[in-house]
C-alpha cells in the first residue's frame, strides 16, 4: 500500500515544448554568451553559479587572472568589477584561474597560478567579494600563494568548499624531474590547515602525475582524478582520501586506482563526480587502437569498475576529439549523466553535450541519439569546451572559448535539458512553502494538500552533484538535515503520483 504524506510538490516542466539537447535561445545570442574581453585573447576554464542564478566564469587574459559574471540571461553583469570583468594582475607574468566556487555570502573563491617574469608559476587561491573586489580578510590582500620547495612551477586545478567553509584544492607541481599531484586544505582565512597540510598523491613513483579535478563525499572524504604516466603503467587515476588527508585504504590499492580503458596506457582523467550512493564517475580522453575517444567510467565504493554501467563499467564515445580535449561531467537530479566536450578535430569544431541514462547508455530523448551540438552562430572557426555545470533553472551550461572574427574569447553555451529545477505553478493541489529559507541546520518543506511521495528523495547541489539526503518524513512535512552541507543552493527531487517534483532551498 502506498503511504500518502500531507505535503507535496508538482512539477510542470517549463521547457516541455523544447527539445532537450538544443541551445536555449533566451540565453546570450541564440544560446551562447561571449565575454569579449579587451586584449589578444581570453579563456574560460571554470564555472559556478550564484544562488540568484548569475554565472561566474574563471579563466585568463594576457597578464591577468580573469573572472567574468553573467546575468542569468547571458548578458554581462555591469555591477561586477568593470562592466562584468575582474582582471587581477597578481605577478609579472600571465596569471590564471582554473577553478571557482561560491560561498553563500556571495564571496568567490578561485584557484589557479601566478607567473613570475621568468615564467615560474606558483599555485594561488584568491577570494573576491560579491562585487569582484579582492577580499582583504583572506590571505594577503585577498590572495594566498602556496609555496613549495624546489625550482618548478605549481598550479591549482580543482577546488571545492567543505560545509565548514574550509577550502580543499588539488593541483600539480614540478619537482625538477617529474610532475607530482597534491591536495591541500586551507582555513576560511586562507591559512594552511595544520591538521591536513599538503598531501602528495604519489600515484606513480616512476612517472608524472597530473591532478585535474576534485569532489567531496558527504562524509568528508575527498576524491581526486587525473592522469599518470611512467614505467609502472599509466592511465586515468582516481584517488580517495579520508577527511584528515590520509589515504583511504578501503579504495583501490592504498587509496589509489588507475584505469586503462583504451588499452594503450595513456588515458587522461579530466573530471570527477560522486553519486549519492558513493559511486564515482570519472571521464577523460581515451587513447585506443582506433584513435582518441571520450571515456566515462563508474567505480564502486571500493574502487572496482561497476559492472552495471555501460560495458563492464566504462563507456567510450567517438566524438571527434584529439588528445588535448577536455571532457567534463555534471549530474542531473534524476540520475542522468551529462558530458560535454568539443569535437576539436573537426574543420569547424563545435561544443557537444552527451546525456547518458543512469546505466551509461545514451539517452535517446536528448539531442540526436543522446548528443546535443552547438550551432549558435554562423562564422565560427572554432569552439572549445572545458567544464560543464547543471544550472538551478534546469539548463546545462558549458564554459570554454570561441574563435571570434577578432580573437579567441570566453564563451558560455546553455543547452536545454527538459528538466525544471524550480517549483513551477500553479500547483494543481495546494501550495508549497519551505522554512527556514535560507536554512542553517534544517529545512522543512510543506504543502497544504497531500500527494504520494514514491521512492528515494534525491539531493543535488548547484553543480548537479548528487549528495546523500538526510530526510525525515513526518506529519509536519519533509525535514532535511542541512548541517553537513556546504553553503549554497540545493535542490530536492522525488517522484510523486503525478510525476517528478522538485524544490529548491539555500543553505547559509
Amino acid at each position: 500500500m502506498k503511504a500518502a504524506l500531507p505535503f507535496a510538490f508538482l512539477l510542470t516542466p517549463l521547457a516541455a515544448f523544447a527539445q532537450p539537447g538544443t541551445l536555449d535561445p533566451a540565453f546570450g545570442s541564440n544560446g551562447r554568451a561571449v565575454a569579449m574581453v579587451t586584449g589578444n585573447y581570453s579563456s574560460g576554464e571554470a564555472i559556478t553559479e550564484q544562488t540568484d542564478g548569475r554565472i561566474i566564469v574563471g579563466g585568463a587574459t594576457p597578464g591577468s587572472a580573469l573572472l567574468v559574471r553573467f546575468l542569468s540571461d547571458g548578458t554581462l553583469d555591469a555591477g561586477f568589477g568593470n562592466n562584468g570583468f575582474v582582471l587581477t594582475d597578481v605577478d609579472a607574468g600571465n596569471d590564471f584561474v582554473g577553478s571557482v566556487a561560491m560561498r553563500s555570502d556571495g564571496r568567490i573563491v578561485a584557484g589557479g597560478v601566478r607567473f613570475s617574469s621568468s615564467a615560474v608559476g606558483q599555485a594561488i587561491v584568491m577570494r573576491h567579494l560579491s562585487n569582484g573586489a579582492l577580499d582583504n580578510s583572506f590571505g594577503t590582500g585577498g590572495i594566498r600563494t602556496i609555496t613549495f620547495t624546489g625550482p618548478g612551477s605549481s598550479f591549482i586545478k580543482g577546488l571545492v568548499l567543505q560545509p565548514d567553509g574550509r577550502i580543499v584544492a588539488c593541483g600539480e607541481r614540478y619537482t625538477g624531474s617529474a610532475w607530482r599531484s597534491f591536495v591541500l586544505r586551507l582555513g576560511t582565512d586562507g591559512t594552511t590547515d595544520s591538521g591536513f597540510g599538503i598531501v602528495e598523491l604519489d600515484v606513480n613513483a616512476t612517472g608524472d602525475d597530473n591532478a585535474t579535478d576534485i569532489a567531496l563525499l558527504d562524509d568528508g572524504r575527498i576524491v581526486v582524478c587525473g592522469s599518470t604516466t611512467g614505467q609502472a603503467g599509466g592511465g586515468m587515476f582516481v584517488v580517495r582520501l579520508n577527511g584528515n588527508g590520509t589515504f583511504d585504504s578501503s579504495f583501490g590499492t592504498d587509496g589509489r586506482k588507475v584505469l586503462d580503458i583504451g588499452g594503450g596506457g595513456s588515458d587522461k582523467g579530466n573530471s570527477v563526480r560522486v553519486q549519492p550512493d558513493g559511486r564515482i564517475l570519472v571521464c577523460g580522453v581515451i587513447d585506443g587502437d582506433s584513435g582518441y575517444r571520450v571515456g566515462v567510467a563508474r567505480l564502486m565504493t571500493d574502487g572496482t569498475l561497476d559492472p552495471s554501467f555501460a560495458t563492464s563499467g566504462a563507456a567510450q564515445f567517438d566524438l571527434g576529439v584529439d588528445g588535448q580535449a577536455t571532457p567534463s561531467l555534471a549530474l542531473q537530479p534524476d540520475g542522468r549523466i551529462l558530458l560535454s566536450v568539443a569535437d576539436n578535430t573537426a574543420s569547424a569544431p563545435r561544443v557537444k553535450v552527451v546525456r547518458l541514462s543512469g546505466d551509461g547508455t545514451p539517452d535517446p530523448t536528448f539531442g540526436t541519439n543522446g548528443i546535443g551540438t552547438s550551432d549558435a552562430t554562423s562564422g565560427n572557426n572554432e569552439e572549445a569546451a572545458v567544464r560543464t555545470l547543471f544550472l538551478a533553472d534546469g539548463g546545462i551550461a558549458v564554459v570554454g572559448t570561441v574563435d571570434t572574427p577578432n580573437n579567441i574569447q570566453v564563451a558560455v553555451w546553455k543547452f536545454r535539458s527538459g528538466w525544471s529545477m524550480g517549483i513551477a505553478g500553479p500547483l494543481s493541489k495546494g501550495s508549497i512553502s519551505a522554512a527556514p529559507n535560507p536554512a542553517l541546520d534544517f529545512v522543512v518543506l510543506t504543502s497544504t494538500a497531500p500527494l504520494d511521495i514514491r521512492g528515494k528523495v534525491m539531493l543535488h547541489d548547484a553543480a548537479g552533484t548528487a549528495l546523500e539526503a538526510d530526510v525525515i518524513r513526518s506529519a509536519q512535512g519533509l525535514r532535511v538535515d542541512t548541517r553537513r552541507l556546504a553553503p549554497g543552493a540545493y535542490t530536492l527531487s522525488f517522484t510523486t503520483a503525478e510525476g517528478v517534483a522538485t524544490a529548491r532551498f539555500i543553505k547559509q
